[in-house]
């Protein structure tokens, strides 16, 4: 630890790069939990331990991203607070995910082997997803890139935080092409959630768009039947254009509806 570094009140606080570490390894040995027999339990077991180690555990006991505070002041941190303006947020965030489920569909369509099931958004897939869209965000967007962003400049920080949320979807049991140019889209669309919480300050577009993205992908890329590779170049070319317009998106519509509440004064 640098000297003229400053001295938070919670140990691992002053040890970012630790503290990072440690912040995946618990995120991911936590995931066991969905593993356990049962299709419900499990699932809110998870979110609700992540929610636990998050909420609680976070700022009251470990003291990160920057030492032990008060709920309120740690979700500032994070940027789980401000939420405002809320519309803007969530129109935002609905907005985001149309975009990127478009050109998946739109990728579909034009294999003309899109078959409309509604049975690849089971009741399951949307408690899972609260994980996802909740949990990833406030970790990965939150806590993480707040750590990386006390070591390292910005942008360094952004890729170093995206590209470990891409690792940690990458099945080492199971690595062939497909899961790694997978890996590579979770890479940019990470990005896009990066720079879409720095643009806004707040971790609710994200979450948002997190949330519907993960929900209805299935519903959208099931085209069974089609050639597996066009269907793949169609997919992951419309989806990366797709996120660059969505950075684009985001930019114009936080310059014409600007943040509403500042952030409260240090004390």
């Amino acid at each position: 630890m640098n000297k003229n570094q400053t001295q938070y009140n919670a140990p691992l606080a002053n040890y970012p790069r630790p503290a990072i570490a440690l912040t995946a390894v618990v995120y991911l040995l936590l995931g066991v939990l969905e593993t356990l027999p049962g299709t419900y339990v499990p699932a809110l077991l998870y979110f609700i331990a992540l929610g636990i180690l998050a909420l609680i555990l976070m700022p009251y006991v470990l003291g990160l991203p920057n030492g032990r505070k008060s709920l309120r002041e740690y979700c500032y941190d994070i940027r789980l607070l401000p939420m405002q303006p809320v519309v803007r947020n969530v129109l935002l965030g609905l907005l985001l995910a149309a975009l990127t489920l478009g050109g998946i569909l739109l990728a579909s369509l034009i294999t003309k082997h899109f078959v409309l099931d509604w049975s690849t958004v089971p009741a399951l897939r949307w408690v899972k997803g609260l994980t996802r869209g909740i949990w990833e965000e406030v970790y990965f967007r939150g806590i993480i890139l707040v750590l990386f962003m006390r070591i390292v400049q910005k942008r360094r920080a952004i890729f170093l935080a995206t590209f470990l949320f891409a690792i940690v979807h990458l099945d080492p049991l199971n690595v062939d092409l497909h899961m790694v140019i997978d890996v590579i889209s979770v890479f940019f669309i990470g990005l896009l959630f990066a720079y879409v919480v720095l643009k806004t300050g707040s971790l609710l577009p994200a979450i948002i768009f997190h949330y519907v993205h993960d929900i209805f992908l299935n519903l959208v890329q099931n085209t069974p039947g089609a050639d597996e590779t066009m269907a793949e170049v169609l997919l992951f070319g419309l989806l990366w254009a797709s996120l660059i317009f969505g950075a684009l998106l985001a930019k114009y519509v936080v310059a014409h509806w600007p943040n509403e509440e500042p952030e409260p004064a240090a004390a």
